[in-house]
């Protein structure tokens, strides 16, 4: 005899990046993050925008990845396209 069926659900894996944009989605941006869109809307690029906060690169990037995931986009074009969109800039 046999012991009680087991069924197994298949384990789907999402990437780190995607779970992370999935849980910004929708929140609204920090002043910080509003201030880097604009500069950003300006054309500036991350290094000219690290300068102009006296912060590091690497932050200013932080910044622009969580706009990315709050704004639910992949790329600058995409955020600068919906932040006009929603009036953010």
């Amino acid at each position: 005899m046999s012991g009680p069926e087991q069924t197994y659900s298949p384990l789907v894996i999402v990437p780190t990046a995607i779970r992370k944009r999935l849980s910004l989605s929708g929140k609204p941006l920090t002043p910080s993050e509003l201030e880097i869109l604009r500069w950003a809307s300006e054309g500036k690029t991350v290094w000219e925008i690290s300068q102009i906060r006296a912060s590091s690169e690497a932050t200013v990037k932080f910044h622009l990845r969580n706009i990315y995931g709050k704004l639910d986009v992949t790329n600058r074009v995409q955020a600068m396209n919906e932040a006009a969109r929603r009036g953010l800039c």
